[in-house]
């Protein structure tokens, strides 16, 4: 046996190692920090696909491109649709601020029209899927009580914590508005600190969602996963689902910020 392996099995039994030490001591809470500092690149630059299926199985396939770039304080991101020919030059934009309210756009160019995304509106679907606005641009820590379930479960062979996710009574209201959930099951991985299984119950209408995320793989150093998927049910009966398949992805490749600005929106992809 080699060196490189004999290191490479050294290097994963101490990973293990350190997996059971975590589930020992790391709080709800703290696995949430971590998921949330988790490593993303500086940038990124995807080709994706956002499917959306019907009740009765039938797709419908959206091409995107998609670009995000973190700062000081804010990650923005930006999606293009490419096709087919109804949505094409259509895009969203959104700037996640860690110390103030978020913002986001979306851009019509049959109304040629930015429009302001308000809080209230983050609720909504998105482009016609089963992912919110609020599912793209992600939620606020600070919102939230986390409660440890189970760290005894798996998810496709992997270790995983099950967590709990509730709002906490002062931002209930707020957590109302911008998401419409009322809790969330929260599955995330041992070795890498990414939610990879989810189940989230709306507000209204008796529905429940679940996420998941799979095709996992470390692109460019960083755990990417290529197949992220949402289904939405009723009363325990699949209504519609939509999965974004990221076709190619490349991390830490472009610093343009003017990617990001409501002009760039209006101007599209040459």
């Amino acid at each position: 046996m080699s060196v490189f392996k004999l290191i490479t099995i050294t290097s994963l039994s101490l990973a293990a190692l350190l997996n059971v030490a975590q589930a020992e001591t790391l709080s709800a809470r703290e696995i949430m920090e971590r998921v949330d500092d988790r490593d993303t690149g500086d940038s990124s630059v995807s080709d994706a696909n956002l499917i959306l299926i019907d009740r009765n199985n039938r797709e419908r396939v959206r091409d995107l491109r998609l670009y995000s770039l973190e700062e000081a304080g804010v990650t923005r991101a930006v999606t293009y649709f490419l096709a087919p020919t109804d949505v094409a030059g259509t895009s969203y934009l959104s700037y996640d601020h860690d110390n103030q309210e978020d913002e986001a756009w979306l851009y019509l160019p049959a109304l040629k029209q930015v429009r302001r995304v308000a809080a209230g509106d983050r609720s909504n679907s998105f482009m016609g899927s089963d992912f919110s606005y609020s599912d793209l641009n992600g939620t606020t820590l600070e919102w939230y009580d986390y409660e440890l379930l189970s760290d005894d479960e798996s998810v496709d062979g992997h270790p995983v914590w099950k967590i709990e996710s509730r709002p906490k009574p002062e931002f209930a209201e707020q957590v109302s508005n911008e998401t419409g959930y009322e809790r969330s099951h929260l599955w995330i991985r041992k070795d890498n600190f990414m939610q990879v299984q989810g189940q989230i119950w709306v507000e209204r209408g008796g529905r429940v969602k679940y996420f998941s995320a799979r095709d996992i793989e470390e692109v460019d150093g960083i755990w990417t996963a290529h197949r992220i998927q949402m289904i939405t049910t009723r009363n325990g009966e699949r209504e519609h689902g939509s999965v974004f398949q990221i076709n190619e992805v490349t991390y830490n490749d472009h610093t343009d910020p003017s990617l990001f600005t409501t002009q760039a929106m209006q101007r599209g992809l040459n």
